[in-house]
């Protein structure tokens, strides 16, 4: 009998749990200033290791369903969103219409609003190649030196939770590395000095970590950084009385 009244006890917790879950859009711009003075502002480590822990989602992929409250909507639950979803196009625009500014990462995903035992940290890794600004005027005017750049590395993590209001945990590590490739070998040779060489030796990790608390949803968020800064949106989804798509356990 005991045992009965915990079961019946459980589930009635657990859907009363389900359907106060709530689900939010999470919309992410980080931003890189490109002022010099700004990367030489601080000492930024050498190496950084961002550590993972076992709940991690990576951005992308699926969540194992244990790792949510029971009765959460697999399909919903740290969705990518499509560029259509974005609701920050617009600050997104005007920062691309600066010299000193630019947009080198932008995402939005879903997930549901989950306490801080609970709450999962997102993970991403995004390889891209630049192209300096102080280069830009020559390799304007030789197509052939364009294969002279630097490949970058943003990684990082968002985790989210949700208590009187939403909170944001963030870190991120970005690093730029030179490459030279054979056609842009002698050039790469003549472009750099014995100052700019040691200087690239010893470049840290430009690197942040933040927590942003009372964060209200649609209200948009900036966490400033004196190189990454960012953007942060978070929306309450509602999901529309017809879909019916939801993914049972």
């Amino acid at each position: 009998m005991k045992a009965l009244l915990s079961a019946l006890f459980f589930l009635c917790t657990a859907n009363s749990f389900a359907e106060d879950l709530r689900y939010y859009d999470i919309e992410i711009v980080v931003i890189e200033n490109q002022r010099e003075n700004a990367k030489n502002a601080e000492h930024w480590p050498l190496e950084v290791s961002i550590e993972k822990p076992e709940n991690t989602v990576v951005l992308g992929e699926a969540p194992l369903s244990e790792w949510l409250p029971l009765d959460a909507d697999l399909a919903e639950s740290f969705k990518v969103l499509s560029a259509e979803e974005y609701q920050l196009l617009e600050e997104v625009e005007k920062i691309s219409q600066s010299r000193n500014q630019r947009v080198i990462f932008h995402t939005a995903w879903r997930q549901p609003g989950l306490d801080k035992k609970m709450a999962m940290p997102v993970y991403f890794k995004h390889d891209f190649t630049q192209i300096p600004l102080a280069q830009e005027e020559t390799l304007a005017v030789d197509d052939e030196k364009t294969d002279t750049a630097n490949s970058s590395v943003l990684e990082g993590i968002f985790r989210v939770t949700l208590a009187r209001y939403l909170h944001l945990e963030a870190e991120l590590s970005y690093r730029t590395k030179p490459v030279v490739t054979p056609i842009a070998e002698e050039i790469y040779e003549e472009y750099l000095t014995e100052t700019t060489e040691e200087n690239i030796e010893k470049q840290g990790v430009i690197y942040l970590k933040q927590t942003r608390n009372r964060i209200r949803s649609n209200e948009l968020h900036y966490i400033d950084h004196p190189v990454l800064s960012i953007l942060v949106k978070m929306t309450p989804y509602i999901k529309p009385e017809t879909d019916e798509t939801s993914s049972p356990r």
